[in-house]
This record gives structure tokens, sequence and C-alpha cells, in this order.
């Protein structure tokens, strides 16, 4: 499968993206958060898609980060008219744990330990590629049940070995794990969003002021010569301001930035 050896090669981003702690696993968001509404959450839950349960049915639905990329994933591909059984099996392949004797080859102690206690699938890892690699990764998924990730950094560099001509047929759809994560942060309540220790305190300053439309422009320093700018004015509306910025902060290296209202 595409990446499969990269994400195990890379294991470690897991514990660099979110320091040692359980918080992307806390249930904090209700599904109001989800921008999903009731019955189709109860539709998914009882044809066995939710990657979490309830300990008791008359319970109300808790979810975490993981939880919410993976239910915007199944709506995306549900809009896209993919089949309820093709989605179980995406579930069951992004769900399935990364194997210990990658984990177990990881050199610092610290890691070692807090990977061994936490629930290490192909899903947590392909997000911790992104926010911490800063890389954009898609799902690729074939009607007919067949999954490839696609890896931006590592097309780039030529050495994916998948023929992406492949994909130009219909009958394959794309999901941006990127794009839910730029949903999550424009739609969470920015508190949850800072408990869940996805994104750092500096980028917490920039989304608050987006958010409350506090920003009108901001300057990327990529080293001591070379910068990128961008402004509102670049855009239709403030919320395509807003996305395009969170896109650039989320794939984008740079050492600092500048406020410049």
């Amino acid at each position: 499968m595409f990446g499969e050896v990269f994400l195990k090669n890379n294991i470690e981003n897991i514990f660099n993206a979110f320091g040692i702690c359980d918080d992307i696993f806390k249930p904090a968001l209700t599904v109001n958060d989800l921008c999903i509404s009731y019955r189709t959450i109860n539709n998914w839950e009882s044809n066995g898609l939710m990657l979490t349960g309830r300990k008791n049915s008359r319970d109300w639905h808790k979810f975490s980060f993981v939880d919410f990329i993976w239910l915007n994933i199944v709506f995306e591909l549900r809009q896209l008219g993919f089949p309820l059984k093709k989605i179980q099996k995406l579930k069951a392949f992004l769900n399935e744990n990364i194997d210990d004797e990658s984990i177990f080859a990881i050199k610092r102690l610290e890691a070692r330990v807090f990977l061994t206690n936490t629930n290490l699938n192909r899903l947590v890892l392909l997000l911790a590629e992104i926010l911490y690699n800063k890389n954009h990764i898609a799902l690729l998924c074939n009607k007919a049940g067949g999954f490839y990730i696609y890896n931006e950094q590592q097309v780039k560099a030529d050495n994916s070995d998948i023929d992406l001509s492949k994909f130009l047929f219909s009958n394959f759809v794309s999901v941006s794990l990127t794009d839910i994560i730029i949903k999550y942060l424009i739609n969470v309540k920015l508190e949850i969003i800072e408990s869940s220790r996805i994104i750092d305190g500096s980028f917490l300053i920039i989304l608050t002021r987006l958010r409350n439309k506090e920003l009108n422009r901001l300057t990327f320093q990529l080293n001591e010569s070379e910068n990128i700018q961008i402004h509102k004015q670049l855009f239709k509306n403030y919320d395509e301001f807003v996305n395009a910025t969170i896109r650039l902060i989320l794939t984008l290296r740079f050492e600092d930035f500048i406020f410049d209202d």
C-alpha cells in the first residue's frame, strides 16, 4: 500500500507532533461540533462505522479530534456516493494498529513509552505527518475497494512508485485530510482546539485573530532574505482568506511570522 513503508520509517513523528498526551483521543466534541446531523451519526453507528463506541447506548455521543477527522472522511465519501461497505473496509485499514516492531525501533525512550501506550494506527500517523512534517496528504479511494495514500512530498520527490495517471479515472475519489483539519480549526471551539494540543501557541494566536476577523495581512519569514505575504484583498471574502492562511501554516515551512495590519 502506497506510503506504508514511509509511515513506519517516520513513526516518531506522532510523538513530535502531539507530545506526551492523549488529548487527541479525548472525547470533548459533540455532534454539533462535527457539523453532521444526529440522524446521520446514528445511522453510521448502526452500520459499524464509528471508531469508538459508547459504553451505554443512552449516553450522549462524545468525539475526539481523531473521531472528528474520521467522521468527516466518512461524510465526504458519502457525499461522493461511496458505498457504506467500502467505507467499512477503509475504516479497518486506517484503524489498524502499527506493529510493535516499528515502535521498538524508536531510539528515544520517552517517545517509545508514549507510543506503546497510544492507539497508534494509520490514521493517527497520517495526521501527525501533516501536523509535524507540514505535508499535504489525501486519501484516494476506489469504489471497488482500493485505498491509496497520496503523500505530496513523496510525489514531488518522485519516489512514490505510484502511477498517478490511474487516478484520472472517475472511479477514484479524493478526500483531503489537510482540508478536514482546516475544517476542525475553523469550526471547533478555540478552548477545545487549545486543549487538543494539535497546534502551538503562536498558531493559536493567529487562529484566534483570524476567527475574530482581526487579521488582514500576515507575512511569513521563510529565511533572512525571503518571505511570503498573504492579504485578505487577494480573496473574494474573508472566509477564503482564513482558509488560505490556515492552509499555508499547515503546509509551509517558515521561521517566523509578522502581523501587518
